[in-house]
């Protein structure tokens, strides 16, 4: 079983980012992180940024790709604890700020992209088996259903700690293949360790045993 089960359940917050644009409000079902949004994940303790990631909607900043999610690696991310907090744009898609504010929240680290939808059917019933043994599987209150369900957070990480790829764990095949009904504005991830040598795993039954877990990995690729 996992540990610090309390900690993870109580600190979630529900929020809304940024209002979407008109013309992307009829697809929005399909957004795994809700567009012209940025996100950062901190560690818990120090709050030092360790990933920040901004997203495109229909009208990019110059040099971007729309609809993309954009992953840059501040930090070493096996850490004990991390906490992801949901961040709206001071400046809203196609302003003279926007650009500036998109580069500099990418700007000092590592970055990779993705593309920005999933539908249903690309979550996949059963258990991913990283390549990489340096992986870490984080897990949370699932916001959609806190007292009740957990979610996982798999960071692929090469031999360097970088970050490979992501991918996403959740115990219920999600509605229109979102990650969240409704993006959380702050929620604490804790690393899953087994047994009484803390020993770090990377299968989510060892979250929660019970369940059926479903899990989406994109493809993430150098920007």
């Amino acid at each position: 079983m996992s540990t610090g089960s309390g900690t993870s359940e109580l600190d979630v917050e529900r929020g809304d980012l940024l209002p979407k644009e008109p013309d992307e409000t009829e697809q929005s079902d399909q957004h795994q992180i809700p567009i012209d949004s940025k996100l950062r994940f901190i560690e818990a303790v120090t709050e030092s940024s360790l990933l920040q990631v901004a997203v495109t909607g229909s009208n990019p900043p110059p040099g971007y790709t729309a609809k993309t999610e954009y992953w840059s690696r501040r930090g070493p991310l096996k850490t004990s604890s991390i906490i992801l907090e949901s961040i709206g744009f001071a400046n809203r898609s196609g302003s003279a700020g926007y650009p500036k504010e998109f580069h500099d929240w990418l700007a000092g680290g590592s970055v990779l992209a993705t593309g920005q939808e999933a539908s249903a059917q690309q979550w996949i019933q059963g258990v991913h088996q990283p390549a990489s043994p340096n992986s870490a599987l984080y897990w949370a209150a699932d916001p959609d259903a806190p007292s009740t369900r957990r979610i996982g957070l798999l960071f692929e990480l090469g031999s360097a700690g970088e970050l490979l790829n992501v991918v996403w764990y959740k115990t219920k095949q999600p509605t229109g293949g979102l990650i969240f009904q409704k993006t959380p504005s702050r929620l604490t991830f804790t690393l899953l360790v087994v047994g009484e040598l803390r020993k770090p795993s990377t299968d989510p039954h060892d979250i929660d045993a019970q369940s059926t877990w479903y899990y989406y990995r994109g493809e993430m690729r150098s920007a």
